[in-house]
């Protein structure tokens, strides 16, 4: 191979997937990735050092054996439930919310006060609030009470709505995903970059064949700008492979 000096700098679309009984499973990707970070393992070094009289205090021989493990640490702000849920140290599933129908709950009103509906969205334009004194004054929204559909959340607004009242309402039918946070401490993944070298613009990939991930990072939901996702462990050379990762790079 001849040698020739080239700088480095990648552009690449990672895709990666969960390791299920040893075999990745289906790819998530393109992910926006901003750091892609490998560390080498972190030998630990034995020295024989002399006590001779005339060499006495330095090293006759050193041996390097294997330390710390190879790591990787990685950044994205690609964030669909999939890897929100990756950088919460979660777990995703779908969900589906049917229609619920709710007659005569029993709640007592404050002004200033949210009160916690039995159902989160609420279809507001089914909902009837009734005076529990008299069971027939019906409060007026927007004027008597207010309604946080999505939550459920219920409040008064007047004098007049703050007091106990029985509920009617429907809900809408919902579907998405729902992510449970802090289900899920070590994920086992594999990661595929399609990159290109920018200085050369020859075609490379990386291949990191396992790596054990743990979410780093505390998550600010209330950020003001993309909230970026942070993974990091450590890379394992599975049965059938030399090595943990690879990188190919064309010439």
């Amino acid at each position: 191979m001849d040698y020739k000096d080239t700088g480095l700098i990648f552009a690449g679309n990672i895709y990666m997937a969960p390791i299920v009984d040893g075999l990745p499973t289906g790819f998530a990707g393109p992910i926006n990735v901003s750091r892609l970070e490998m560390t080498p393992p972190q030998p630990e070094s034995v020295d024989r050092t002399s006590f001779q009289r005339d060499t006495y205090g330095q090293v006759l021989d050193s041996v390097n054996l294997p330390g710390e493990a190879p790591r990787m640490a990685m950044d994205f702000d690609s964030l669909p439930s999939g890897l929100l849920a990756d950088a919460l140290a979660g777990t995703s599933e779908a969900y589906t919310s049917s229609v619920q129908s709710v007659t005569g709950e029993a709640v007592t009103l404050a002004e200033g006060v949210w009160q916690k509906l039995p159902y989160p969205n609420v279809d507001v334009s089914t909902i009837t609030v009734t005076l529990e004194s008299d069971g027939t004054t019906v409060l007026t929204r927007g004027t008597d009470y207010e309604v946080e559909s999505a939550s459920g959340l219920i409040r008064a607004l007047s004098a007049n709505g703050a007091a106990a009242v029985t509920i009617d309402f429907d809900t809408v039918e919902t579907s998405g995903q729902k992510i449970r946070g802090a289900t899920e401490i070590s994920k086992k993944r594999q990661i595929i970059m399609d990159g290109k070298n920018l200085v050369t613009g020859k075609n490379a990939t990386v291949t990191i064949f396992s790596a054990s991930f743990s979410a780093t990072q505390a998550l600010d939901l209330m950020a003001r700008e993309f909230i970026t996702g942070t993974l990091e462990g450590t890379m394992t050379t599975p049965e059938g492979k030399g090595s943990p990762y690879e990188i190919l790079m064309q010439e």
